[in-house]
């Protein structure tokens, strides 16, 4: 019998005091890989989903920058609009690529039961862009095709009742090309809400972005329907070269009308990465306190363990077994032992990804659309190994203990 084999065949021999320490591991494990998943995927879901935006430079009107793209993420707006004369005038900058300006209103849509009654109000994102270089700016979309999507279009520059909605907007809203979307907005200086159809001329296909919960429509209407003529609530901006010192210099150009403020989207990362930096850091207490317990449970399992075998240890010893095989013996169970709760601890943390990702992301409620936890395989591969390597670090004192047992001492001790 090889001493992997007679290692296993000591553990299932106390299947109760195995299991709850392989749990024990498995637990600490799912919580590290859940970390780690975390720490990969939240960065990268911010990344992604401000370079969904389509650009690098947003000018607003003056508040605070953060909250502001905080709510451009979620695909919702502030109180604050700057005016139209500031993308007339920002637009000349040598230093620009491409420019877009935007204006985002909410609008409330009364939902209704079976029996007809009116039910809780819904709130709809209305995006008015320019259509060309708001098209120029994100590439990527795309108007989905098929069966009721067929003859789907982008509105037209001028027409005050069409709109292309994002992918999720439909499916909430049950709309496909040709159907009327209505909604109700309150205009500026206005208490009465108006009722405003829209017809749904195109579907866009879905982008895992902020793009996918939006309704968009021509930017002269947006302005008319909520009574803002002649208003913007951000421009988009893309830098011919974007780097630190481009940035400051446009800045400094700018700054200089008294309404707006420049924001880099760098910046805003960063902000965004920070909000976190404590749950971070709580998560981190939590997986490392996890390890430890886990680290102590394997140690008093096969601390007891040896306790229990002290005669049968002494046995061995008296045929002949050495203080390598012994201590061999007793540290192969630590790893079979950490091995059993390594393996399913990373499936579980695997398999629950998905609810890991929507825990987190009520928790922080910061609207990105991309998934906040990313478990690779790399990162299954670390925690199994760490776990083995604790798990050896673990069993060294209960299998040097083992080893120094006196074959006598050993032998009466345990009759």
């Amino acid at each position: 019998m090889t001493y992997s084999a007679l290692a296993w065949k000591n553990l299932v021999r106390r299947p109760v005091r195995t299991a709850l320490t392989a749990g024990g591991v498995a637990l600490a494990v799912a919580v590290a890989v859940s970390l780690g998943g975390f720490n990969l995927g939240y960065r990268q879901a911010i990344a992604g989903s401000i370079e969904q935006l389509g650009f690098q430079v947003m000018v607003m009107a003056k508040g605070c920058p953060y909250e502001a793209a905080t709510m451009m993420l979620k695909g919702g707006t502030g109180l604050l609009y700057l005016p139209e004369e500031a993308h007339a005038q920002i637009r000349t900058d040598p230093d620009i690529e491409a420019i877009t300006p935007i204006f985002i209103g909410i609008a409330e849509k009364q939902n209704y039961s079976l029996d007809g009654s009116p039910a809780a109000s819904a709130f709809t994102i209305l995006s008015g862009v320019d259509l060309d270089s708001f098209r120029a700016m994100k590439p990527w979309l795309k108007l989905k095709t098929g069966a009721g999507y067929d003859g789907g279009r982008w509105f037209a520059p001028d027409s005050t009742n069409e709109v292309v909605m994002g992918y999720e907007a439909a499916e909430y809203e049950q709309r496909k090309v040709g159907d009327v979307f209505y909604v109700s907005v309150v205009p500026n200086g206005k208490v009465d809400p108006e009722l405003h159809a829209f017809t749904v001329v195109g579907v866009l296909e879905r982008t895992g972005a902020q793009d996918d919960g939006t309704v968009f429509l021509p930017l002269r209407a947006a302005q008319t329907a909520f009574g803002r003529e002649n208003e913007l609530t951000i421009i988009g901006i893309k830098l011919k070269e974007f780097n630190g010192i481009r940035m400051r210099e446009f800045e400094g150009r700018w700054l200089k009308i008294p309404e707006v403020q420049v924001v880099s989207l760098e910046q805003v990362k960063g902000a965004l990465v920070s909000l976190v930096g404590t749950a971070q850091t709580m998560v981190a207490a939590v997986a490392v306190i996890a390890v430890l317990v886990a680290v102590i449970g394997v140690v008093n399992s096969v601390l007891t363990s040896v306790h229990e075998r002290t005669g049968e240890i002494g046995v061995l010893k008296a045929v002949g077994a050495g203080r390598g095989q012994i201590f061999r013996l007793v540290w192969l169970e630590t790893l079979l032992t950490s091995l059993a709760g390594a393996v399913p601890g990373s499936l579980l943390a695997a398999g629950g990804a998905r609810l890991t990702d929507a825990a987190l992301r009520h928790l922080l409620n910061i609207g990105v659309t991309q998934p906040l936890v990313r478990i690779t395989p790399g990162l299954l591969g670390a925690a199994i190994l760490g776990a083995v390597v604790l798990g050896l670090l673990a069993g060294i004192w209960p299998a040097g203990r083992a080893a120094g047992l006196r074959p006598v001492e050993a032998i009466r001790s345990g009759e």
